[in-house]
This record gives C-alpha cells, sequence and structure tokens, in this order.
C-alpha cells in the first residue's frame, strides 16, 4: 500500500509540475511583410495577427507608429490596443505586445524606431512581451531583432533598403499559410490586390531560429537564388500559443515522472513475485 501510496503522489506532483505553466517565458519577435492591417485594414487577418501578439494576455497590444497614427480600432476582432507615436514614457510592462506599424501603413518600417529603447524593449521581450515589426527591411533596431541587420538580398519586395539584390514584385496576394501558421490560428489571406509587400529569406533567417508562418509568393528570389521566403516569420518564445498544450519541457517532466511510476511498479511485482 506505501509504494501505491507513494506512486499516486509522484504521478500527482508530475502532472502538477506540467500543468503549471513557466513563469515570466520569453516572447517573441515576428517579422511581418504584410500592409493588410494598416493599409488594407482587412478585416479577417487584422483580428488573427493581433489575436496572435495577444497571446493568452487579457493586456493591451501597444500599436507604435513613429511616422503618424494609422488607428486600427474597431478591427482588431475586440483585442485591446493602445495607439502611441511615441515609446517615450510609456510603461510596457503595461502591454502584451508591440506592433510597429509602417509609416502611413505602407510600405516601410523605419528602422531605427526603437533606438534609444533597444533595452527597455529586450526586457520588455524576455519578461513574455512579444514584439512585431509591419514591413521589416532589414536594420539591427537596436539590437532587438536576433540576427542584426540582414545582409543584401536576404530580404526583397517594395521599399526594400538593404541592397536589394535578387527580384520579386512589390506586392502579391500569392501568400500561403504554413502548418505553423494555421496552427497558431491564421487562415489563408484574402485577395486584397496587394497582400503582402516584404519576403523573407527562410535560408537567412531560419539560421537564427525563425520559423515560417505565412509563406510568401515564390516570385521572390533571394541572394543564395532560392525561393524559399516568408511574408511572416517569427523566433523565440512560444510563437504566440494560446491555452491547453505543455511546452516541451512540461512534456519531459511528465515522460521522466511516467517513467518513475513504471519502474517503481515493475520493481515492485519483482518483489511480489519474489
Amino acid at each position: 500500500m506505501r509504494v501505491m501510496k507513494n506512486l499516486a503522489v509522484a504521478a500527482a506532483l508530475t502532472l502538477s509540475a506540467a500543468a503549471t505553466p513557466a513563469l515570466a517565458a520569453a516572447g517573441f519577435v515576428a517579422l511581418e511583410g504584410s500592409d493588410s492591417t494598416a493599409l488594407h485594414r482587412d478585416i479577417q487577418y487584422t483580428p488573427q495577427l493581433f489575436k496572435y501578439l495577444q497571446g493568452s494576455s487579457t493586456l493591451n497590444v501597444l500599436v507604435f507608429n513613429p511616422s503618424g497614427l494609422q488607428d486600427l480600432t474597431g478591427i482588431t476582432g475586440g483585442v485591446g490596443i493602445t495607439n502611441v507615436t511615441s515609446l517615450t514614457g510609456v510603461t510596457l510592462a503595461n502591454f502584451s505586445a508591440i506592433y510597429i506599424e509602417s509609416p502611413s501603413g505602407c510600405c516601410t518600417a523605419n528602422n531605427t524606431v526603437l533606438n534609444g529603447f533597444g533595452v527597455a524593449v529586450s526586457a520588455f521581450i524576455a519578461a513574455g512581451g512579444n514584439l512585431s515589426i509591419e514591413n521589416y527591411v532589414g536594420g539591427a533596431y537596436d539590437g532587438v531583432v536576433p540576427g542584426g541587420a540582414a545582409p543584401a538580398g536576404t530580404i526583397q519586395g517594395a521599399g526594400v533598403s538593404n541592397g536589394g539584390i535578387g527580384g520579386g514584385p512589390g506586392c502579391t496576394d500569392n501568400e500561403v499559410i504554413t502548418a505553423l501558421g494555421i496552427a497558431k490560428g491564421f487562415t489563408q489571406p484574402p485577395v486584397d490586390g496587394c497582400w503582402a509587400h516584404q519576403g523573407y529569406s527562410n535560408s537567412y533567417f531560419g539560421s537564427f531560429g525563425y520559423v515560417d508562418l505565412i509563406h510568401a509568393d515564390p516570385a521572390y528570389t533571394f541572394a543564395d537564388g532560392t525561393n524559399n521566403g516568408s511574408s511572416f516569420l517569427a523566433f523565440g518564445g512560444t510563437l504566440g500559443s494560446v491555452g491547453g498544450v505543455p511546452e516541451p519541457a512540461a512534456w519531459a517532466l511528465m515522460i521522466t515522472g511516467f517513467s518513475l511510476v513504471g519502474v517503481a511498479m515493475r520493481r515492485r511485482t519483482k518483489l511480489t513475485l519474489a
């Protein structure tokens, strides 16, 4: 009886630990090649994007447009947003995510807007906040973006400022949601006449751990000669996963716990037979 009681306690502790989320899990960084938010104001894609950014938090998403406000109120699917044109004096911990808009909604994000805020934004991400940059064009963003400034030819599309080696359309509607993108709540982008304006080389960004959520039009050709691009990729954190699914560390803990239970039961069976 004592052995069985110990086994039950061990199993309960394992499940309890696995069900308890890790505290202060790091957030993610996402690079978005779409203008379906501020420019096209698409009512299908925009709510999906903001729910992805907010994740399981109930805090507002901070919408930062340093070049003039593009108000997205009413098209975020109920996700609360706070609009700002400066990060000065903003307490980032009061928000679930930061979304950096392109100037006037299209077509290039200012790659210096985080200069001077890198320490605060990096701490925000480390504490679980998410960051998404619309129409990222290759700047290092004061060290916030993993990998630093992207080399020439790894980004294509409208407003590319990193050398523009290769080719591709200025905008396209030929994006395809990946399996991971579907798992994160995205559905096939609508035809807006010009859905995405940037394509990112998966060969380059993948080397830092970025994963592809929305695959780019294969018409984008990168410096390495491939057409393997993304219109939306993310790095780090849980990539915006919400609810119910244990993280890898939790799965490992559960497997270890149940393995120990199995070993103990086999040992008890041998003792009984003896």
